[in-house]
């Protein structure tokens, strides 16, 4: 599969499916996605509290900044936070601004985070990791759309609208006592949920092919089957910014515009690996010894038959353990011995000799 140009004109090549939708910066040509956007283009015309969900690296802040931008907030400020980069008193003179001398070190007032959002958007990433004295004073901002400064008895206003997001379940922490059931409730107006990669098998390869559009000015890649149907196959538990860092980490070790197995992260190679279905692997392995028969065991024929390099070939001969199969044409058509002292993939090689009449091979 071909890798076109660059970014928008990328996006609009014939190689792509037609159902491939660029919304926002998310990339995607997956069902659930689109209904994702569709619920985004509704929960954003509101001021309502959206609560999004989602496994590490899924792109939680992408459909943070999505919302924002889809809303008639979009020409106002997006002011996003990870509550958990904070302890709780910092995080408090973040969110809430202070007073000059409140705590030491604090030499001039702080107008805080709430109040440089204006008219806009707070994104609070990782809320679930809110201390509990932290979450009392959210829980009023939200309530009573007031606020006091830390250190200062004169209330503020707040009036932006407020975007959450964690990838720990907000209902696991209430059953634990961490977070408090009615904050819960005020953030969770509208819940959205980014599904997990590896139940959006169909955006892999589109996604993974954009990434490499933008690591590198390389014009066309070109991935391999093999390589497609793993990367389909692996369960990415880092999500989309792993398959990002992936796809970076290939661009720029990568001799030639043909990637191959060898061309990943070895720590990717090792996972791929082990999650290959045996199929996949078996498929592989027969059609490569089926090539093997018909051209003689010739690798620069058979190599040119699979429409792969010859040291490609050698590199899946050795995952399948082939290189010590040897396929002797003693009279052509006529005499074929084989010897297979390392051969152990467990089917029956005459199914590969189905093009030959059993009185033509004497030994194998």
């Amino acid at each position: 599969m071909l890798v076109g140009a660059r970014k928008e004109s990328y996006i609009n090549s014939k190689s792509y499916l037609d159902k491939s939708v660029f919304f926002h910066g998310i990339l995607s040509c997956n069902s659930k996605m689109h209904k994702l956007f569709e619920t985004i283009c509704k929960a954003a015309k509101t001021d309502a509290s959206i609560y999004i969900s989602g496994e590490t690296g899924v792109g939680k802040e992408l459909v943070a900044r999505a919302i924002h931008a889809q809303s008639p907030r979009a020409d106002q400020p997006f002011i996003a936070v990870n509550v958990a980069n904070f302890s709780s008193d910092l995080l408090e003179s973040q969110l809430f601004g202070h007073k000059k001398g409140a705590f030491t070190g604090a030499h001039n007032n702080s107008k805080g985070l709430l109040n440089s959002a204006e008219n806009g958007t707070l994104f609070l990433d990782e809320v679930a990791c809110l201390a509990s004295n932290t979450q009392a004073k959210l829980l009023r901002v939200l309530q009573e759309k007031q606020y006091y400064p830390v250190g200062d008895v004169k209330l503020q206003s707040f009036s932006a609208c407020v975007i959450s997001a964690s990838n720990l379940s907000l209902e696991d922490a209430i059953k634990q006592q961490q977070f408090r059931e009615d904050l819960r409730y005020r953030l969770e107006v509208i819940p959205l949920f980014v599904p997990p990669l590896r139940e959006r098998k169909d955006d892999i390869i589109l996604l993974f092919e954009y990434f490499l559009s933008q690591a590198s000015t390389r014009e066309h890649w070109i991935i391999e089957p093999d390589l497609q149907n793993r990367l389909i196959n692996y369960s990415w538990p880092g999500n989309i910014r792993e398959l990002e860092n992936c796809a970076k980490f290939t661009a720029a070790m990568s001799n030639s515009g043909q990637l191959e197995l060898s061309n990943l992260p070895d720590s990717i190679q090792t996972a791929l690996k082990k999650d290959a279905p045996e199929q996949l692997i078996s498929d592989e392995a027969k059609k490569i010894t089926q090539a093997l028969i018909q051209n003689c065991s010739n690798k620069t024929k058979t190599a040119k038959q699979l429409g792969i390099s010859r040291m490609t070939l050698w590199r899946k001969m050795k995952t399948h353990n082939l290189l010590r199969l040897i396929i002797l044409l003693i009279v052509p058509h006529k005499i074929i011995y084989f010897s297979l002292p390392c051969y152990s993939l467990g089917y029956n090689l005459l199914h590969f000799l189905h093009f030959y009449n059993s009185n033509k091979i004497i030994n194998y």
